[in-house]
């Protein structure tokens, strides 16, 4: 590589991380070019660094790509800045990129980078792209198209509302009720829409009402907490996105007022709730490094069959359990990870 090749490609990132673009990568430093590494692999991330899940993707994909390719990083920051015009703008730099640096496959992780970028710019694109972190469905953007394989993220709705519903019904039934109220609280975004429906449909032919806070602030959700104490489930799917956020004080708050049975999909809310059971964004990551090694090796994305995620873990938050006055079956307890004080 000569002189003035080594200096646009160090600069350019320098640029657009000097723009506020291109943000600093976790774990590991980034990898250089070099000789011996021919092959690139960009990673649009749909979300921003410090982001839990967003976080658990990249340190799965990092660690199967290994020396396989150069990587480099693109994060959207869609979930703290939602408006459609400042993500285009981000798919714009994106755009740049892949023109520029050219890069032999594209791991495209949540939806937004597939609504906003993979969908409506790279479909006839020759560039292989592997998706991942879609919620439930692929069928609302198309997949899979030529040159495009990915895993689809399922979350384990049937074991967690399931056990949930056998649970609350029965203590209702104890209490002279033949109906639950279940509550969901969650931010704002895309993502607790799509949760929605898949959540109801558990408790379908029971006599179930729903009640549901899309939240803004911080305040809101506090708010909205206290006002589901009423009910007999309540549901906090993600705070990811919720302004003005405080985890400390979110923790306190909890434990001070919460007294109902509360469950998560998503295990960075197992401070907050009395059960987690929860996806694992590294299968995320792995299974789309491994699928983007194959590209690398000549293998054809369409081939890769598109596939669902299979592994979750178990969270229980004893202190909050012991508050819900619910005891959960022994078969839950052997399998979780306990959090304690």
């Amino acid at each position: 590589m000569n002189r003035m090749n080594r200096l646009f490609f160090i600069g350019l990132p320098l640029i657009l991380l000097m723009a506020g673009v291109v943000e600093a990568e976790p774990g590991p430093e980034p990898q250089g070019e070099s000789e011996s590494i021919e092959k690139r692999c960009l990673l649009v991330y749909s979300y921003h660094i410090g982001y839990a899940w967003n976080d658990g993707i990249d340190r799965g994909a990092t660690r199967t790509l290994g020396d396989a390719c150069t990587i480099r990083r693109y994060y959207m920051d869609s979930k703290r800045n939602p408006d459609p015009e400042f993500i285009r703008a981000q798919v714009a730099e994106v755009l740049q990129i892949i023109h520029h640096w050219k890069p032999d496959v594209i791991i495209a992780a949540d939806d937004n980078a597939s609504k906003y970028l993979v969908v409506p710019h790279l479909k006839e694109d020759p560039t292989p792209v592997v998706f991942c972190g879609v919620n439930w469905s692929i069928e609302e953007y198309g997949y899979p198209f030529s040159s495009m394989t990915g895993m689809i993220e399922v979350t384990p709705l049937d074991p967690l509302f399931i056990q949930s519903k056998k649970l609350l019904l029965k203590k209702a039934k104890e209490e002279g009720r033949s109906h639950l109220h279940v509550v969901m609280i969650d931010a704002d975004r895309i993502t607790a829409y799509k949760q929605l429906e898949p959540i109801i449909s558990r408790f379908s032919g029971d006599r179930t009402t729903f009640a549901t806070h899309y939240i803004e602030t911080f305040e809101q959700w506090k708010s909205a907490f206290l006002q589901a104490q009423q009910a007999d489930l309540v549901v906090l799917s993600n705070n990811a996105g919720i302004q003005g956020w405080n985890q400390e004080e979110a923790i306190s708050f909890v434990r001070e007022q919460g007294r109902t049975f509360s469950v998560s999909i998503n295990d960075w809310m197992r401070e907050l709730v009395v059960l987690v059971m929860a996806k694992d964004p590294e299968e995320q990551g792995e299974w789309s490094a491994e699928a983007a090694k194959q590209i690398l090796q000549g293998v054809a994305a369409e081939t890769i069959a598109v596939v669902k995620n299979r592994r979750w873990n178990t969270f229980i938050n004893q202190p909050l359990l012991e508050q819900s006055g619910v005891v959960l079956p022994e078969a839950i307890r052997k399998r979780a990870i306990w959090m304690e004080e």
